[in-house]
């Protein structure tokens, strides 16, 4: 396979998981599409990841069946119930397809150019918010926003626009995850780094203005910090010049966004509720049992782990977090990455994700174009 395939690939791996612009029909077809392509990699099972692959369809078809009995007809039967599953599936086979060096170098490549993309949209709220009117609008749920296709702008209204940078995701809390993805996985797959390049991470992400996205961001700078003594010239210059701006960004977390905050208080109820509800459901209620709860409920979870608590019950819980420890070992930094996005983002079926539930069990590859060309893939930086 080309590295333009591969390119491609990675591309519509993470359209599919975090644009919203895509039709949920259409999503479930392009995993599909992805999965035959590669169906190869289904019939060569590594023992490690299969085991894995067994623990999570056996929990997803238990819990189907349990689901069943929460509905009347099988109109009632909630698609996620196939969906999940098929994310997973996804994630397993890229896992196989790739090794982590590679599957970081590829989402670098990705990535980076949309950091970019990002930034002119940035560029257009911040300088010429007019241009916007004449942008294509796309609605979400129940809201309505602008998008120029690379990069989306949010609207509160008709004539507001949020200014926060959300990229080609959702929202500005699912986009920092992409960007602080791709600026840990250009960390470790190139011992030189572009400080330019640095840079437009850095940018993207403290544009997003996600308190998640800074907190990662901060987790991955003190490392660099601390390895690369031309970054940390840049880095103590940098805090210098914008140390106004900065301080005043900290101190808008601090009170709108951090503890005791009316932003935070909205995202902890719904996350504390879904805690009580797996206390009496050891398997959780099901997908159709999760519609059925909150049918009347305007705030489900915001986030993975009451996501997970209230779909799954613990089995599903206790293997995601499992299969996420291990990658403690060698990238600590990627566990941070996950864990706090987590928290604030209902992320954990995506199949952009669900492939680190698989890969942090390596194998040789006969395949020498699976193995990034980089000046230290022997010494690649790890967390």
């Amino acid at each position: 396979m080309s590295r333009r395939s591969e390119v491609i690939e990675i591309t519509i791996l993470i359209l599919v998981s975090f644009s919203p612009l895509l039709s949920q029909p259409l999503k479930a077809a392009l995993i599909l599409f992805i999965l035959i392509l590669n169906n190869k990699y289904l019939l060569k099972f590594s023992k490690g990841k299969a085991i894995i692959l067994g623990i999570f369809m056996t929990i997803f078809i238990f819990s189907s069946v349990l689901d069943l009995r929460n509905i009347s007809s099988l109109s009632q039967f909630n698609i996620l119930n196939l969906y999940f599953p098929l994310c997973i599936l996804l994630g397993y086979v890229i896992s196989e397809k790739y090794t982590l060096s590679r599957f970081f170098y590829l989402l670098d490549k990705v990535i980076f150019i949309l950091a970019i993309f990002s930034l002119i949209g940035v560029f257009i709220y911040t300088f010429i918010p007019n241009v916007i009117n004449y942008l294509p609008v796309y609605h979400y749920y129940h809201t309505t926003h602008k998008t120029a296709y690379f990069f989306n702008i949010l609207t509160n209204g008709p004539n507001g626009i949020l200014k926060r940078n959300a990229g080609i995701a959702w929202e500005p809390g699912a986009f920092q995850f992409i960007l602080n993805l791709g600026l840990y996985s250009y960390l470790n797959t190139n011992k030189k780094t572009s400080l330019f390049r640095i840079a437009i991470y850095s940018v993207a992400i403290i544009t997003t203005r996600s308190t998640a996205g800074i907190l990662i961001f901060i987790a991955i700078t003190s490392k660099l910090f601390l390895e690369d003594k031309k970054a940390r010239v840049i880095i103590l210059s940098s805090v210098l010049v914008f140390g106004g701006l900065i301080i005043e960004e900290l101190t808008y977390q601090y009170k709108y966004k951090l503890f005791g905050s009316y932003a935070f208080q909205i995202r902890l109820e719904p996350l504390l509720n879904a805690f009580n509800v797996g206390k009496k459901h050891f398997f959780g209620l099901g997908n159709s049992g999760f519609d059925i709860l909150y049918r009347n409920i305007t705030t489900p979870p915001w986030d993975s782990i009451g996501q997970i608590f209230i779909r799954y019950g613990y089995p599903l819980f206790i293997c995601i977090i499992v299969c996420l420890l291990q990658h403690i070992k060698r990238h600590k930094i990627l566990f941070i990455i996950l864990v706090i996005t987590y928290s604030s983002q209902n992320i954990w079926f995506f199949p952009l994700v669900t492939t680190f539930y698989f890969n942090f069990i390596e194998k040789e590859k006969k395949n020498k174009r699976n193995n990034i060309k980089v000046e230290n893939y022997e010494n690649i930086m790890v967390s």
